[in-house]
């Protein structure tokens, strides 16, 4: 390979790195997921209403369709088919069924699932690319992923330990969900090599802790309100944190 074309490769990475690394949800596209979020949980205090589950799926809808239009390959089937699963379990714990929780638990149960297997497609890609793009960026070097890690499961084992005496017949399944929570919150730490993702798997991690004390035990005050403004984050930032971080494996590809 000559001087020429070493030098054409270089530059031709240097402008593919800075494009990818500025690839963020438009605009618009981000206002209107904010502007739906908001609404469903503002109307929180009217619930149960007609077409309710409706406006609490809208905005992981919008994000399912960003993943579908902005990635390609196995990643768009991977992250989109993880928002699909979540957009089914918040369309069942909307709906006023019989068994609507675990409906709702085993659909994301399936996202969590999905999301793994996001986060382990990821991870030969960084083991081989690593030093080139994310030494040269000091990318997440400011927090140790060893004490996230272990924090996430202290913090899963507390969660287990003050939640499972009250779950009944659900102890199985409650004990299930924690394992894979938890799984999904340590793969994004570890393989993703990425602060918005880290960031959305703990905050997902934080909004379920709520959601299962507002069902098994006594409910913070503004209860649902912290559950879905915390979900709503958390899968904003995997969404967002997923697709810059494909962007970058297709790019060097």
């Amino acid at each position: 390979m000559n001087e020429a074309t070493l030098c054409s490769k270089h530059v031709g990475r240097f402008f593919i790195s800075d494009a990818v690394a500025n690839i963020k949800m438009p605009l618009q596209l981000t206002l209107t997921y904010l502007i739906a979020s908001v609404v469903y949980i503002a109307t929180l205090g009217l619930t149960p209403y007609m077409g309710q589950f409706a406006i609490k799926a809208f905005p992981i809808a919008i994000l399912f369709v960003y993943a579908l239009l902005t990635l390609r390959g196995s990643a768009r089937f991977i992250v989109a088919f993880a928002l699909l699963a979540s957009l089914i379990g918040d369309v069942f714990l909307a709906l006023p069924i019989e068994n609507s929780f675990i409906y709702g638990l085993v659909s994301f149960f399936i996202a969590h699932l999905a999301y793994i297997v996001s986060f382990v497609a990821l991870r030969g890609h960084i083991q081989k690319h690593s030093r080139r793009l994310f030494k040269q960026r000091g990318f997440f070097t400011s927090i140790r992923p060893a004490v996230l890690c272990l924090t996430i499961v202290c913090f899963s084992g507390l969660m287990a330990w003050h939640i499972l005496p009250a779950t009944e017949e659900l102890y199985y399944a409650v004990i299930a969900y924690i394992g894979v929570i938890t799984l999904m919150g340590l793969s994004a730490v570890l393989w993703s090599q990425s602060k918005m993702i880290a960031t959305g798997a703990i905050i997902f991690i934080i909004s379920d802790a709520i959601l299962a004390q507002s069902v098994f035990k006594t409910p913070l005050p503004f209860s649902p309100v912290w559950v879905m403004s915390t979900y709503y984050i958390a899968q904003y930032c995997l969404a967002q944190g997923l697709t810059k971080k494909f962007a970058f494996k297709h790019a060097y590809s």
